[in-house]
């Protein structure tokens, strides 16, 4: 009953944005790892996968950036409250045509997938980024520290089924992109693996 409550409570945005903050220090360590990797010039085509109600979207210029979610209430609030493209849309379809972006964010969707929706969704991306594209992504890990019980919590009652340690990730990810960078880090009580990919020509095979 309480899943059932938290996954109904979490389709209102403001619900979302605000237990999130409120746990996760206001995204401070995740806005700046966006703002490390990824570009703010006006010129470069960024796409928010899953960008639900447009949290990271005033980290990049307006006229550069779109975001996708596949939930309607996201995007008619991200619409009202912030700037650039916003569109109804499921990561694992992609409509957009190929090389259209110049870098790609994914932030904590993969793990409400399982693996086959996962390479569909990588597949989806590596289309739509350009020819040595950057693509960021940001997923959340297993607690790591016993201490953190929060976290525990947190993992407990939310409604992703498929958090994977790192390894998982980097097997899922790996087949699609050119891994540049990863690490491990926290953000208020959520423990998460960050990647920077590039889009190239497929990776050698074993």
């Amino acid at each position: 009953m309480l899943h059932a409550l938290i996954e109904k409570l979490s389709n209102y945005p403001r619900f979302f944005l605000f237990c999130r903050g409120l746990l996760e220090a206001n995204f401070t360590v995740i806005r700046k790892t966006i703002r490390d990797h990824l570009a703010s010039d006006p010129r470069v085509r960024v796409l928010d996968v899953a960008c639900g109600p447009g949290a990271f979207s005033n980290l990049f210029a307006e006229q550069s950036y779109t975001g996708i979610d596949i939930n309607p209430r996201y995007i008619d609030y991200a619409r009202a409250h912030f700037r650039g493209e916003f569109f109804v849309q499921d990561a694992r379809k992609l409509s957009f045509e190929e090389g259209r972006f110049d870098e790609a964010l994914v932030y904590g969707v993969l793990h409400h997938l399982d693996d086959a929706d996962v390479t569909a969704v990588a597949d989806g991306i590596r289309r739509v980024v350009r020819l040595g594209g950057s693509v960021l992504v940001i997923e959340d890990i297993p607690t790591e520290s016993r201490l953190n019980l929060v976290g525990h919590l947190l993992h407990w009652i939310e409604n992703g089924h498929y958090i994977r340690p790192a390894e998982e990730y980097r097997r899922l990810l790996s087949p699609h992109f050119r891994i540049a960078e990863e690490r491990l880090f926290r953000s208020g009580v959520c423990d998460y693996y960050m990647a920077r990919l590039l889009a190239g020509p497929d990776p050698p095979g074993p």
